[in-house]
């Protein structure tokens, strides 16, 4: 079989076309014809540096994947399923970067029939870290979400999800943006390049907002002043800075770092029965995966990039 494989970490000229043998499989594990692959920043992350994720060279990053059971050892998947799959992001030294590979039952599912292989292939990780911000925060049915980064990956399936629960979103977003945040569901849009804009929109809204979801950055601290009381705060990217006033507010932060596994895409299943769809922006054949890491190293996506064998 080929793999997009990484024999030295570094740039994205890291990522090499090579011939590998087919993976063997063990008790408890499929093994998957691969027909298409997600592409996410934390593949970036790990082909360039591999201490995080506990990675030795050579290895293939990916982490979310849809295809066709080709065995299956141990488990109740069949030869012939269509399943889609995701894999934990640190100590997974064989991704989804292949035309193969072998794989805990545990991380793989049937594929939600109204799902393509390209379209299931790019839900699995941005999909279930929305859900997993959203059940961290567990804010009720009619609060006020701040979303930083709406209009990303993670972004636009966190506020699909959102409004599927019965929350009111308001969502940071670039102009260009504006339009496709409010047929999600946003109900107050914020021009996240206005001077003062967080402030803007609590007094637009005329209260303190119930949490906030930071997808990009940096951005949990200046929200701080417009959350109320006891308000509720989620980040998926390293936390930096004086958080006294979280404390002076008795607000929550989470952490949250994704935590594959079948129970976490059967809630995406649903999600994606009540209407969840991904935006896809970009698709590469799988030989081309660093042309697909360069386009996302460059910013404003706006959806999610797969790779096709």
């Amino acid at each position: 079989m080929h793999a997009v494989v990484v024999e030295q970490p570094g740039s994205a000229d890291a990522l090499r076309w090579r011939e590998l043998r087919d993976p063997s499989l063990a008790s408890g594990q499929v093994l998957v014809a691969i027909e298409a692959a997600g592409v996410n920043p934390v593949d970036i992350s790990n082909r360039t540096e591999v201490t995080w994720a506990g990675l030795t060279p050579p290895y293939v990053v990916g982490y979310e994947f849809a295809g066709t059971v080709l065995a299956a050892a141990g488990t109740q998947l069949r030869s012939g399923d269509a399943v889609w799959g995701l894999l934990p992001v640190r100590d997974t030294r064989w991704g989804a970067y292949a035309e193969r590979i072998a794989v805990d039952a545990s991380y793989v599912s049937l594929r939600p029939a109204g799902l393509d292989n390209v379209q299931a292939a790019v839900l699995p990780l941005a999909g279930g870290t929305a859900l997993q911000v959203l059940d961290r925060l567990a804010l009720p049915s009619g609060a006020w979400l701040l979303v930083h980064g709406a209009a990303g990956g993670v972004g636009h399936l966190l506020v699909q999800i959102a409004v599927q629960r019965g929350l009111r979103v308001a969502a940071a977003s670039r102009v260009d943006d504006r339009e496709r945040m409010l047929q999600l569901g946003v109900e107050l849009w914020i021009d996240r390049a206005a001077p003062d804009a967080v402030p803007a929109a609590t007094a637009e809204l005329g209260r303190p907002f119930d949490g906030v979801a930071d997808l990009v950055g940096g951005l949990l601290i200046t929200s701080l002043p417009a959350l109320a009381e006891g308000a509720q705060a989620a980040t998926i990217v390293d936390l930096q800075g004086d958080y006294d006033a979280a404390i002076d507010r008795n607000v929550s932060i989470h952490g949250v770092l994704l935590r594959p596994g079948q129970d976490l895409l059967s809630q995406l299943a649903t999600a994606v029965g009540a209407g969840l769809t991904p935006r896809l922006s970009a698709t590469y054949p799988l030989a081309r995966a660093a042309d697909a890491h360069r386009q996302l190293a460059l910013g404003g996506v706006g959806g999610k990039i797969a790779l096709t064998t």
